[in-house]
């Protein structure tokens, strides 16, 4: 029986919230789909080897998947980058929630030992999104730009986590708010930079 990498994440996406360990979770999410607990150790395995720093990455893959799967806007092509960047910031939030209970997904994830991971799949997240709003860079750009996103993303994140908000309105106008500050900054440290002979 082959087993269904993504129907089982979906599933255990819904249930993690509900049992204090990651494993109970998953034994919960195989009874509900009818998989051979035999099975527990080898699933547990291939899909979190790393607990719940593997759930988050693969909780990010599925995302991926989901946004690569879906149609852009009918003038994307037009959009300025900072417009694409804002687009997938939001539809990220917007997949997320309906996968996952949010506010105690949050909780469950805001864990010492998951900081590290956590950075991990933030700076992989910019990069998704720097990639798909058409960023081609290769120097130090590259770095900056994603790890300017990183921040303004986690901090969107956490906004959006309370934010009960229509279509995530708030939320789109803490965004605005964030990126504006970014573009600023970068426009003033751009003209330091043809003030400043070295």
């Amino acid at each position: 029986m082959k087993i269904d990498r993504n129907k089982i994440l979906l599933r255990l996406l819904k249930n993690i919230t509900e049992y204090k360990d990651l494993d109970d979770a998953l034994l919960s999410t195989l009874s509900q789909l009818k998989i051979n607990q035999d099975k527990f150790y080898d699933i547990k395995q291939d899909l979190l080897p790393k607990g719940l720093s593997s759930l988050m990455n693969e909780l990010n893959l599925l995302i991926n998947q989901i946004i690569d799967k879906e149609q852009k806007p009918s003038k994307f092509k037009n959009y300025k980058i900072n417009e694409k960047i804002k687009y997938f910031v939001i539809r990220r939030l917007m997949v997320f929630q309906d996968l996952v209970n949010k506010k105690k997904f949050f909780k469950k994830i805001l864990k010492p030992n998951l900081i590290v991971s956590s950075n991990k799949t933030l700076f992989k997240i910019a990069d998704e999104i720097w990639f798909l709003a058409g960023d081609k860079s290769t120097d130090y750009n590259y770095y900056t730009k994603r790890i300017i996103l990183m921040n303004v993303y986690a901090i969107t994140f956490s906004f959006f986590v309370f934010d009960n908000s229509k279509d995530l309105e708030r939320t789109k106008k803490f965004l605005d708010k964030e990126i504006s500050t970014v573009l600023k900054f970068g426009n003033l440290k751009n003209k330091l930079k043809k003030r400043i002979k070295f």
